[in-house]
């Protein structure tokens, strides 16, 4: 099925594993050998002693990121698929890389005019399509990455982010930012969270399912990459024991999760930083988010 040393480049949906985990298990080869939910880019690339990373990376640069909707599925030949919209964007990144590398061009011209498509199955596909839930799923496409087959299994070997990505900055420069830093290159922490009242008061925009951001540390170096894997606004009483140890921190449950986190938005740092003391009680809108380690730099 596959090559040894064959390369891909994809943008991978994990929002879609709830939805196509198990059809795909079952019904989409690629599963077996490691392929998450993806849509690709393009396939066969070039070999890994021909891939230039750095080229790869000023590419993907000049296109900014998008937002993916699937609430429909398809079908080509022998395969069903969810169908991505707005699929431009996918074709703009398909484009490019083929026009720079000519010699690689997409499926080895096996599929001409193939369209962009997340693989749910190759098998009863009118059974998969019946029992098929949990449509429609929503991503934000931060960025594209390059994975290698080695004879057994497809492994990510590098990540090339869409646009500039937004800096991740935990907590203030010091002490605490060193500790949280130390703690999501670890491992340890997988999740954060912040007041909504924070970005109400700087105008930004809430953190999107799918976002890539580079995480740096108190010195102001760009260290690691990130993905947003998750994000909900909820009353603080909604904060689970779960959630409160995915922090990282060491809170053994949420009643140690909100005394150290009402401390901190209490803070005269945080105070300064708002303009205003906060009100915290259970009702105080809280966002959690979770996110996930991609690469250290």
């Amino acid at each position: 099925m596959y090559r040894t040393g064959d390369t891909a480049l994809t943008v991978r949906i994990p929002a879609a594993e709830p939805v196509v985990g198990r059809w795909r298990a079952a019904h989409d080869p690629s599963a077996a050998y490691g392929v998450p939910p993806h849509v690709t880019v393009l396939y066969p690339f070039l070999p890994p002693d021909r891939v230039d990373v750095d080229e790869l990376r000023r590419l993907f640069a000049e296109h900014e990121p998008f937002d993916l909707r699937f609430e429909r599925t398809a079908r080509l030949p022998g395969l069903l698929y969810l169908a991505p919209e707005p699929d431009g964007p996918l074709r703009e990144l398909t484009d490019a890389v083929a026009a720079r590398w000519p010699e690689a061009p997409p499926y080895r011209n096996a599929h001409p005019g193939d369209v962009p498509h997340l693989t749910v199955a190759t098998s009863a596909l009118d059974e998969v399509e019946d029992g098929l839930t949990g449509l429609p799923v929503t991503w934000r496409v931060g960025g594209v990455t390059l994975s290698a087959f080695d004879g057994r299994s497809w492994r990510d070997t590098a990540y090339f982010p869409l646009g500039r990505p937004p800096e991740a900055e935990f907590g203030f420069p010091g002490e605490l930012r060193d500790r949280l830093v130390a703690a999501i290159l670890s491992g340890e922490k997988t999740a954060t969270s912040s007041l909504l009242l924070e970005y109400e008061k700087e105008g930004e925009p809430l953190p999107s399912a799918g976002e890539w951001s580079v995480l740096v540390d108190s010195a102001g170096r760009r260290i690691a990459l990130l993905e947003t894997s998750e994000v909900r606004v909820v009353p603080l009483r909604d904060v689970d024991d779960r959630f409160a140890r995915d922090e990282g921190e060491g809170f053994a449950d949420t009643a140690e999760w909100r005394a150290a986190h009402v401390a901190f938005w209490t803070s005269p740092g945080m105070v300064a930083a708002l303009g205003e003391r906060p009100l915290i009680d259970d009702d105080t809108p809280v966002v959690a988010e979770r996110f996930r380690l991609l690469d250290r730099w």
